[in-house]
């Protein structure tokens, strides 16, 4: 009976992305950071790689999990102009939407900074 109910809404695109996107996006990370001493022979700075890690960490949660309230308040899928009921949670993912777009930024001058003094 929930499948009739969080069809079509914004808690279908909340569960895709917070559990497949963030579980890749979080692997690869964990990766390149695992590989990059091996790959240039230079080690990065392991607290700015923890202060990125907590920062994704904090932005994604804001970026994803609003959406699941406003899925379970039945904000649709697909539909250029909501109501207005839904607008905090909307500001709030919008928030974590632009932190996030930081992280590969922050990533890349740590990386970066590692080739030039690791």
């Amino acid at each position: 009976p929930a499948d009739f109910q969080y069809h079509d809404t914004y808690f279908v695109v909340a569960h895709f992305h917070y559990v497949l996107v963030t579980g890749a996006v979080f692997a690869l990370i964990a990766a390149v950071y695992y590989w990059w001493p091996k790959w240039t022979g230079r080690m990065y700075n392991e607290t700015w790689a923890k202060f990125h890690f907590w920062w994704t960490m904090v932005f994604v949660n804001l970026l994803f999990f609003p959406q699941h309230f406003l899925g379970l308040a039945g904000m649709p899928r697909r539909i250029p102009d909501y109501n207005v009921v839904f607008a905090d949670w909307n500001l709030i993912s919008s928030i974590g939407a632009f932190g996030m777009f930081a992280t590969p930024f922050l990533m890349a001058g740590i990386l970066l900074a590692s080739l030039r003094s690791g």
